[in-house]
């Protein structure tokens, strides 16, 4: 039922929600290619204002922001802000670096070592499902910090997040399985890969060349999936959010 209600006022606020999105996909690409790891990091508050907008139309209020995109960039409030997302990222893809190291430490170790696809597998399971894991536990603090109601100069919203996600994992990993072959096309490049699956899938045949399909799919992809996925979030903080220390209703 979320994903219902997360399409329907999607497209009732999309007028609304998409100039702010836009403008942060544009602005993170064009930052990226320009200094992609300190460029990337220090535009990571640009998230913000696309949370606050979305929090808006989960809540049908009124969108009283003039430019919601800088609302992450406040001079008071921009350094608190940037630490607590990079934090979050760090913590999310600390398993795997570690894992990545260790696995590349003892494979060292071992040089007559066969790396089967069984073993590899298996390396990704150990490592990843722990990723996995505090993603859902960590995936309310942009909202969380996009809320003008919660003080996370007074509240940790990454220890706030993993509070009120308690009991709430299966209805993300539900979404994120139902959005699993978008996300893998949107940060690893399957384009490809997908349209020949669905073709084979639904019959016809399978697309000729890279560019044809990704040029069919990556809009649709940046313009509706991921923001509806986006959506979700917002919809199950609105819901969550009663349970949330510091917040001021």
């Amino acid at each position: 039922m979320r994903l219902i209600y997360a399409f329907k006022h999607l497209i009732k606020n999309y007028r609304f929600i998409m100039p702010t999105y836009i403008l942060s996909v544009l602005s993170l690409l064009a930052v990226s290619h320009i200094a992609p790891v300190v460029g990337t990091i220090l535009i990571l508050p640009i998230g913000i204002g696309v949370a606050r907008v979305m929090i808006n139309a989960a809540e049908a209020q009124p969108n009283v922001l003039k430019i919601p995109i800088l609302l992450g960039f406040k001079p008071t409030l921009y350094a608190r802000n940037l630490i607590f997302l990079v934090l979050r990222q760090v913590l999310i893809y600390l398993p795997i670096a570690l894992g990545t190291l260790l696995s590349g430490f003892v494979f060292g170790l071992f040089k007559e070592f066969t790396l089967d696809i069984g073993l590899i597998v298996l390396n990704l399971l150990v490592f990843v499902l722990p990723s996995a894991i505090i993603s859902l536990m960590l995936s309310m603090v942009i909202y969380l910090i996009a809320d003008e109601r919660f003080d996370h100069r007074k509240h940790n919203p990454l220890k706030v997040s993993a509070q009120i996600m308690k009991g709430h994992y299966l209805r993300l990993i539900f979404v994120r399985l139902f959005f699993a072959p978008w996300l893998a096309l949107q940060s690893s490049g399957l384009v490809f890969l997908l349209m020949t699956y669905y073709s084979k899938l639904f019959g016809g045949n399978p697309p000729q060349g890279i560019l044809r399909p990704a040029f069919l799919i990556t809009p649709l992809v940046l313009l509706f999936i991921m923001p509806w996925y986006q959506m979700i979030h917002a919809e199950l903080y609105a819901k969550l959010r009663h349970k949330v220390k510091g917040y001021q209703s």
